[in-house]
Formats: C-alpha cells, sequence, structure tokens
C-alpha cells in the first residue's frame, strides 16, 4: 500500500513561490501539477525571486517542465522564454559533458583503471530517464585508491588541470602539491578537482564516494562487484545499483545537510522511476553502513515536500525515530532561508551527529575532524615528503598555530 500526506513538518508560513517551485518539482502528474499550479499562479508572484530560487537550487529543468505543462496565461511570457533558453543551454552543456564522461571512461579502460561514475550524467538517465531533466555542472569519476596516480597523470596529460581548493598556495607550493603522491591521504574530501581550460570541463576524481571524514563508507569492495549499467551517449557505463544509488544520494544529502531542493528531487526520482526497488536490500545496506536514519530522513523530506509515496513498512519505520522529524524540521525551517549559518554557528557538525544513529560513528566522524591532518596541515611544511603518519603528529601544532594566529574580530 502507499501513502501521502499533504501535511508538512515545517509550521512556517510557505510563501507562494515556494509553493510553486515544489508543485513543479512533485512527483504528481502532470494533470495534478497543472490543476495545482492554475490556483498558485494567480498570486501576486515574484517571478525573479522564483527563478533565482530555481536557479540555486539547481532545478531548473523541473520547473521548467512543471510551468511548461500547466499551460497557464498567468505565466508572462518573457519568464517562459528565459526559461526556455536557459534549459536549452544547460541541454547542450549536459550532452556535451555526457559525452566528455563516455570519453574519458573509454581513456581510462584502456589503461586498465576501472571507474565508476556517480552523480552527474548516471544519475540523470537512470533516476530521471532523460539527461535534460537534472542539472549538473561537473563529472564525478570514481577509482581506486590505488589508481588515483595513475588517473591523475591521464587527467593532466589530457590538458586538464588540477584545481586547489580549501587553501592558498604559491606557484612553487603548487607544483609540490601537484607532484605529491602523498597529499591524497591528507584531501579530506576523498576527491581532486580538475578544470579543462579549453572548455571549462570540470571533473572530480574521486577514491571515496563519500568524504572520509564522514565515516560513511561506500566503496567496499563487495559495492565494487554489485554495479549495474546505464546507458550514455549510446554506450553502456557501470553505474550504482538503484538500492546504492539511494543511499548514497542520502548520504550526500545529509553531509550538505539537505540545502538544495535538487537532492531531495534526486531522492523522489530514484524511487518513483524504480518501482521494483527492494526495499529490504536497501534497508539492510543502510543498517549494515550505519545509514538508516540518513535514509530516512531522504525519505522523509521527499515525501513532505514533494509528497512521494512510500511503503506503508517504511512509513512505519521512519514514523519510529523521532530524530528523523527533528532534522526535517530544520531542513525545511533552512531550505529556502537565504542565510548560510551551518558554517557559522556549528550546526552543521551537531546535524551531522544528529543523523548518525551508532554512537561509533559519531565517535569516528568526531575524532576525524579533530585529528585527521589536511592539506591545511600539509602547508606547514609544503615541500617536505614526510611519511603519512607524521602528519598525524604535526596535526596538533597546526591546531595550535591556527589558534595563537587567529585574526582578531575588529571592534
Amino acid at each position: 500500500m502507499l501513502l501521502k500526506s499533504r501535511d508538512r513538518v515545517s509550521t512556517r508560513p510557505m510563501r507562494p513561490e515556494v509553493a510553486v517551485l515544489l508543485c513543479c518539482t512533485s512527483t504528481q502528474s502532470e494533470a495534478e501539477k497543472a490543476e495545482r499550479l492554475e490556483v498558485l499562479l494567480q498570486e501576486n508572484l515574484n517571478w525573479a525571486e522564483l527563478l533565482e530560487m530555481a536557479t540555486q537550487h539547481r532545478v531548473l529543468p523541473l520547473f521548467w517542465a512543471g510551468l511548461k505543462a500547466a499551460r497557464s496565461s498567468a505565466i508572462p511570457q518573457p519568464i517562459l522564454m528565459q526559461l526556455r533558453r536557459e534549459f536549452h543551454n544547460q541541454t547542450r552543456h549536459s550532452l556535451l559533458l555526457s559525452g566528455e564522461l563516455v570519453r574519458l571512461l573509454n581513456l581510462f579502460k584502456a589503461q586498465g583503471i576501472d571507474t565508476l561514475p556517480f552523480k552527474g550524467p548516471v544519475l540523470a538517465a537512470a533516476a530521471y530517464g532523460n539527461l535534460s531533466l537534472r542539472q549538473f555542472c561537473d563529472l564525478d569519476i570514481l577509482v581506486r585508491s590505488r589508481d588515483v596516480e595513475k588517473a591523475k597523470a591521464l587527467l593532466l596529460a589530457e590538458g586538464y588541470g588540477m584545481k586547489i581548493e580549501r587553501i592558498e598556495v604559491t606557484p612553487e607550493q603548487e607544483a609540490a602539491f601537484i607532484q605529491s603522491s602523498q597529499i591524497q591521504h591528507l584531501v579530506r574530501e576523498a576527491a581532486y578537482p580538475f578544470v579543462h581550460p579549453q572548455t571549462g570541463f570540470v571533473v572530480e576524481l574521486h577514491w571515496g564516494i563519500m568524504p572520509l571524514y564522514f565515516c560513511f563508507s561506500l566503496n567496499s569492495e563487495a559495492d565494487w562487484n554489485n554495479l549495474e549499467t546505464v546507458a550514455i551517449a549510446g554506450e553502456s557505463v557501470p553505474n550504482l545499483s538503484p538500492e546504492m544509488m539511494l543511499l548514497a544520494i542520502c548520504g550526500h544529502g545529509t553531509k550538505d545537510c539537505w540545502t538544495q531542493l535538487a537532492r531531495i528531487c534526486d531522492v523522489a526520482a530514484i524511487v518513483r522511476n524504480h518501482p521494483q526497488l527492494n526495499w529490504d536490500k536497501v534497508l539492510e545496506l543502510a543498517r549494515i553502513k550505519g545509514g538508516r536514519r540518513m535514509l530516512f530522513l531522504g525519505l522523509f523530506l521527499a515525501r513532505d515536500l514533494l509528497e512521494l509515496p512510500l511503503p506503508e513498512t517504511i512509513l512505519q519505520q521512519i514514523e519510529a525515530e523521532p530524530e528523523v522529524k527533528i532534522l526535517a524540521q530544520q531542513v525545511s525551517e533552512r531550505l529556502f532561508d537565504s542565510v548560510d549559518r551551518t558554517e557559522k554557528d556549528g550546526s552543521k557538525t551537531r546535524f551531522h551527529l544528529l543523523a548518525r544513529e551508532r554512537w561509533r560513528d559519531r565517535v569516528r566522524y568526531f575524532l576525524q575532524l579533530l585529528f585527521v591532518p589536511t592539506t591545511s596541515d600539509w602547508l606547514l611544511w609544503p615541500q617536505a615528503e614526510f611519511p603519512v603518519f607524521l602528519y598525524y603528529l604535526l596535526r596538533p601544532l597546526s591546531l595550535v598555530r591556527k589558534q595563537v594566529f587567529k585574526p582578531s574580530k575588529s571592534s
């Protein structure tokens, strides 16, 4: 039995612009959307704000598709023309990125490097069934840790430049960073971003689907052996199973504190377009990896905001975890808030901790943040090639230096 509910967890009054955006991106049929939009579009809408909101939340294609299905005369023609133009531009970019993904995967394969693309084109094709309905701007490619240096060399040989994030470096330090084979152990996000100077394509080379500090491993050898395929640009490329894909999206959404509506739309699309989803397998994977609460949070948000029907047995298990509703309320009340407070008041860390059901995962997460070295610690002696374990010894020195030389706030 499938259940729906229009009762939302947030008690805040919903702005008409938010109501329109949620209707356009909901899991309702086109006929249901058109009927509801006909009423909502009679409001005095701030169309500039609505467009900005759709762009910020990376749901312009779904927003455009929803408005187009409504066929309402209440939609200003300039807005429709702008949306049509941006949708076509986004579609062209998605097709170009998809072609580049296939090209790179073939190059990796020729070098004997196993790859697993995720998010981006593969998620658009597998979850939405249409590359143009999911907005993406980069390519995420996972390789095994042992192949990182080989894959990095291949991308550099293809003209991609390595982008260094989170730290500011001199040209000499940049060269040392790129040449270092140790630096991957200090990159907390478990990914190197690359940018091609001519095409502007961005490729993120991952050795972890989730950042290491998050303590939510989704790329064990068993996971590598349980892949499926999806058609991209006329070729079959490896992809996560729908069950693992759902878990990965819920993990990424939780890591980012669900600040983008697009992530919630991804959850809804995976469930909606995979009616044969093996719920027992999803729950078992989540239990083994310590991600049940993250899974339940993603599903609850998709049901609460996008009216995603869920099996009654899943709803009962979600209802049995009161922390899920607490987290969902935090998300719903901040999702369309223009002020991002998650990095400023420690609420991001608190959100991450509450989203884990196992105490050992909370402890590991906290210890990772506190004691595992980062690229900032590498900057203490960037020209040196220390064994990795020494950076753990240097980490306390780095923390002390940050506190001692912390810029004082101006009065």
